[in-house]
């Protein structure tokens, strides 16, 4: 296998029928020790290029196509997640690694232009798998990154809020809504020192509260990049609201805080307390929702608590 060039595999199942790829798309033979021209640049892919996919076990671009890749996978990730053809796992992973190296991004330049079109991109897909393919938390248990990092984070909070959006009843609106919203949550901690975010041990009273203005530096970081819908806006600046009134940023209490934080501030602790930190092994699903249940009480919601808890019961 030539080595001049530097190759990505890529997942075989991203290349979409009927659209045009700018990059080309390469394989290898049966010994895996050349590697060949699949299908050109600028080409369409028509029927028996997908035949022909079926066939192939390995596909990759080069390394220096996978600028025009990844925009190829933003721009057709609803086709992708609609697909029949896809199983419901491999979409979900499609769309979570997708989603990762957006939201990564987004993270490194929190007020770039279009950052508001790549997030509805990316919960269009979600929203299709959510609503649409019928999607169980079953499914979605096994894709969530067990490791926390802001950017996972943020996506599983997303998927866990949208699966609980669909469990409540929300339409397909309101769950596009509602995902740009947990999608974006925690956007105002790209403002925040990385030292702090990723602290081993308990926060100074200083840091916690540096710590507690990312939900208004995201607020405003949401109304830089062009987002207006107040149900995203405030899904955002009050998700660390307490229905007692103890929260922050303004303290507001029960149904004054709107639905959307109300979910996704419900599905931030239950991520939180599921998945590994670099002070605290992850919980089970039972263990963080008796923690929720019984020593979060006049913190969270325990409407959505308890839907959280009846929804996880029926994988």
């Amino acid at each position: 296998m030539s080595h001049s060039k530097r190759y990505i595999h890529i997942d075989k199942h991203i290349i979409t029928q009927g659209e045009t790829i700018n990059f080309n798309l390469y394989s290898t033979n049966k010994e895996h020790t050349q590697m060949s021209l699949f299908l050109q640049s600028d080409s369409m892919v028509e029927g028996n290029d997908k035949v022909r996919l079926r066939e192939v076990e390995n596909l990759y671009i080069c390394d220096d196509a996978s600028a025009n890749y990844q925009h190829y996978v933003e721009t057709h990730i609803q086709t992708i997640a609609s697909s029949p053809d896809i199983p419901t796992e491999k979409k979900a992973e499609i769309v979570y690694d997708n989603a990762t190296e957006v939201l990564d991004e987004m993270f490194k330049n929190p007020e770039a232009l279009g950052n508001n079109k790549r997030a509805s991109n990316m919960v269009n897909g979600f929203v299709t798998i959510v609503f649409k393919d019928n999607f169980v938390i079953e499914s979605l248990m096994k894709i969530t990154a067990h490791d926390y990092y802001t950017h996972t984070h943020s996506i599983n909070v997303s998927l866990y809020s949208l699966s609980l959006g669909v469990y409540l009843g929300l339409d397909e609106e309101n769950l596009q809504i509602l995902g740009i919203a947990s999608l974006l949550h925690d956007l105002g901690k790209s403002e925040v020192d990385y030292k702090i975010i990723n602290k081993n041990g308990k926060l100074t009273e200083s840091e916690f509260n540096q710590m507690k203005k990312h939900p208004k530096a995201g607020y405003d970081i949401a109304i830089a990049i062009g987002i207006k819908d107040r149900r995203i806006l405030t899904g955002i600046r009050d998700h660390h609201e307490k229905m007692d009134g103890r929260g922050y940023p303004f303290g507001i209490k029960k149904e004054k805080i709107s639905l959307f934080a109300r979910i996704i501030g419900t599905c931030d602790v239950f991520d939180a307390l599921t998945t590994k930190r670099s002070y605290k092994d992850e919980m089970s699903s039972f263990q963080a929702l008796s923690i929720m249940k019984n020593q979060m009480d006049t913190h969270l919601d325990m409407k959505m608590v308890n839907s959280l808890a009846r929804m996880i019961a029926k994988k």
